[in-house]
């Protein structure tokens, strides 16, 4: 079945890497990345300020694609994947709602963004907090600027959740693909912050993500005596684990593993590609 992915681009070389790392990952695929770049935004996808008079307008809209077309001969001088197709995308307006409405027009699977230098910054960067949090029902993976694809044996993507309240299937379906494409296993984390045994509702949740992940190799941890940033960021310093996993529900960030609190009390901001799903209705 096709992959339909979604590459933001300010034409910056995060946002290059991005596509570069999109391609490696989903190279046994077949594709149609969409490379998008938003202009007249004051965000992520363009540093230019808003323009009020057509010619300002008519020249921030040549600047955009002329920008996607370097794109475009930037990736025919790469060797050509027969299963991957690019088609791209120059828009005018707001950044969120451009990104949101060309990823249910194109019924896109992934948004993959690129972030500047060796972390994430999905809590310190307001442009990804924007996209990762206003974007519904997409999921979307961040690339730090520093990390470039390469195909790794015995890959590990580390899933954190306090098992409260039960996965649909369609929820998990990215991190599932991902799974798949890195042939790697699924390291499902449990921060016992209140040293209890789970209750027989998370046992109940527990087993019904592990049908989920059924076919995915997964494995299932529990920490405790310790707050669940720095047991996630613990775990993953420990194994040298690969990809990083955070469900999103819609009202708030982090909601379902960190209180805000925490949140803004503790710098997060893992240095390895983060996958973020969001709930679905």
């Amino acid at each position: 079945m096709e992959k339909k992915i979604l590459i933001p681009t300010n034409f910056s070389k995060h946002s290059w890497n991005a596509l570069i790392f999109a391609m490696g990952l989903y190279k046994k695929y077949s594709c149609t990345f969409y490379v998008i770049n938003v202009y007249h935004s004051q965000g992520f996808l363009s540093e230019m300020p808003l323009g009020k008079n057509h010619d300002e307008q008519h020249n921030a809209k040549e600047i955009s694609e002329k920008g996607l077309a370097r794109i475009m001969q930037g990736l025919s001088f790469r060797k050509e994947n027969p299963n991957h197709k690019f088609e791209t995308i120059s828009l005018q307006g707001n950044l969120v709602d451009n990104i949101q409405e060309s990823a249910d027009k194109f019924g896109v699977d992934l948004i993959i963004l690129g972030s500047r230098g060796d972390s994430v910054h999905i809590n310190t960067s307001e442009d990804i907090l924007k996209i990762t949090e206003d974007v519904e029902q997409c999921p979307v993976l961040v690339i730090p600027e520093t990390i470039e694809w390469k195909a790794q044996d015995n890959a590990e993507i580390v899933f954190p959740t306090n098992l409260r309240i039960p996965f649909k299937q369609k929820e998990l379906l990215a991190l599932i693909d991902l799974a798949k494409s890195l042939g790697a296993s699924v390291r499902v984390l449990y921060i016992n912050t209140e040293d209890k045994k789970l209750s027989p509702e998370q046992v109940k949740n527990k087993e019904e993500l592990e049908q989920h992940l059924t076919g995915v190799p997964q494995s299932f941890h529990i920490l405790t005596q310790t707050t669940p940033a720095t047991g996630v960021h613990l775990f993953i310093e420990s194994r040298d684990s690969n990809f990083l996993t955070l469900y999103q529900r819609k009202q708030g960030f982090f909601s379902r593993l960190f209180s805000k609190s925490v949140v803004s009390e503790i710098a997060f901001d893992p240095k390895l590609p983060v996958l973020i799903l969001k709930e679905v209705k």
